[in-house]
């Protein structure tokens, strides 16, 4: 009876180990050593968010509604979708759609962020991203707020020099600010305000929407270096950007759905339409790291 149930046996346990393979011990492109951080790092492939690392009940904010459903698990991947879905929260103000995100519930600062990500079909309207944010929060010092962003694509920015929209093959990684002067006045710094501390942009030769891409970030206490599929594509002095942060992956509402009044993004009601939606974001893994 054993010698009949040794194949079926040496079957399953290799179907189990090529399901559960060991991720590489470093990220894509690097060399050296590399320690991972497995409080920030997912393969995905449970039944749903491991709530000991993630959170997807975030607060709403702007024209923002993240809602907990709108991100599963499912084959093994991440699903970030966002619905028509009309609505209003309390401050009245009628708001379109909901959308998925998921955020780690520790902070961390430095270290090397990779996620393999297939953007959404949505174009435009959804812009799927991979960052960093603090909370916000601090009320002394001269960074009240700070944000990396390690990928967001699909953006559909409006380019300030030519007056044209960004294309879908733009790759945005940028960076954000608040800061406070002697007196404590904040203000924001962002990347349509200082383009020289703040914008990055890399013009892929593909389609983000149609097929998994790697986006990696080096964050240390000098540089602020990103990477897609194991290239460098550019790179920044990290000036600012040194308080903790939750890594977070999110399927974010775009132009023409959003539009800048000011300092803050307020909803178009007169571009919402069903029309495109649900649209969903996938990913395969996020991993993080830092360098021995």
């Amino acid at each position: 009876m054993i010698a009949k149930l040794l194949p079926l046996i040496v079957s399953l346990t290799f179907v189990a180990s090529a399901h559960a393979q060991t991720p590489p011990v470093g990220p894509l492109g690097q060399t050296g050593q590399w320690e991972p951080r497995p409080a920030f790092s997912d393969e995905f492939d449970g039944a749903e968010a491991d709530a000991r690392k993630w959170t997807t009940k975030v607060a709403s904010w702007g024209p923002w509604t993240w809602e907990e459903k709108n991100a599963v698990q499912k084959d093994g991947k991440l699903i970030l979708s966002m619905t028509y879905d009309p609505h209003a929260r309390k401050q009245g103000q009628p708001l379109f759609y909901k959308s998925g995100i998921l955020r780690s519930k520790l902070k961390r600062t430095y270290g090397y962020y990779e996620a393999r990500i297939k953007g959404c079909s949505l174009f435009p309207g959804a812009c799927p991203a991979f960052w960093m944010f603090s909370d916000g929060k601090a009320t002394t010092g001269e960074v009240r707020y700070c944000e990396i962003d390690f990928v967001e694509l699909q953006m559909n920015e409006l380019n300030r020099e030519t007056n044209v929209r960004d294309s879908v093959h733009q790759i945005d990684m940028n960076l954000h600010l608040r800061l406070a002067d002697k007196d404590g006045n904040v203000k924001w710094v962002r990347p349509g305000t200082d383009p020289a501390l703040c914008k990055s942009a890399w013009t892929a030769p593909w389609d983000p929407r149609e097929d998994f891409h790697v986006y990696g970030c080096d964050v240390t206490p000098e540089t602020i270096v990103w990477y897609i599929d194991g290239k460098e594509v550019a790179r920044k002095p990290n000036k600012y950007w040194h308080l903790p942060m939750n890594v977070t992956l999110s399927l974010g509402l775009r132009h023409p759905h959003i539009g800048w009044v000011g300092q803050d993004m307020k909803p178009q009601p007169k571009a919402a339409t069903p029309q495109g939606f649900p649209t969903s974001m996938e990913v395969d893994y996020v991993r993080v790291w830092e360098r021995k």
